[in-house]
């Protein structure tokens, strides 16, 4: 069984995916990383000029379909996974259990305010319209919500390792 970190931008994703494969000592993979590997990019800005959020999104398909066989990952997933059914529905094939950390926007907005790498994240009213917007599909699509707002990456993992542990799921993994 897969472990799928989706939440929005800032909500603790990639932190949260080193802390837990280690906890669990299992691989992870970071979704953003491997779309700058197969589109030749450095970063989301380079993504963006390169071909835009189109660019992005079919990438993020071809690497849900790429791992669709392995067995055993964390998946630290990008913000906008969830506007592209496609990619969820293959990461369900694979037997994985979605986990959203859910973060409240004035959490994110704390978080990202130095970070100016994010291209969905340089107007701040823009920015909570597509949080808002959304919020309800990562509700959706989560087999399990974590409120993440005033945890560590390493207490969010123990939760989530709880979590599947009381669900007899950690055998499964």
């Amino acid at each position: 069984m897969n472990i799928i970190l989706i939440g929005f931008m800032g909500s603790g994703k990639s932190t949260v995916a080193k802390s837990l494969s280690t906890l669990l000592d299992r691989p992870w993979i970071e979704m953003d990383d491997l779309v700058y590997k197969k589109t030749n990019t450095q970063n989301m800005d380079e993504v963006f000029e390169k071909g835009g959020e189109l660019l992005l999104r079919e990438t993020e398909i071809a690497i849900a379909k790429e791992y669709i066989l392995e067995k055993n990952l964390v998946i630290s997933t990008g913000g906008g996974v969830v506007l592209n059914k496609i990619i969820l529905d293959h990461f369900k094939k694979m037997g994985g259990k979605v986990i959203f950390l859910q973060a409240s926007f004035d959490t994110i907005r704390k978080r990202l305010e130095e970070n100016t790498s994010r291209p969905l994240f340089k107007h701040l009213t823009d920015s909570k319209k597509l949080y808002d917007f959304r919020l309800p599909l990562y509700l959706n699509y989560a087999d399990k919500v974590i409120d993440v707002n005033a945890l560590s990456a390493d207490n969010i993992a123990l939760k989530i390792k709880e979590l599947l542990q009381e669900e007899n799921l950690l055998s499964a993994f």
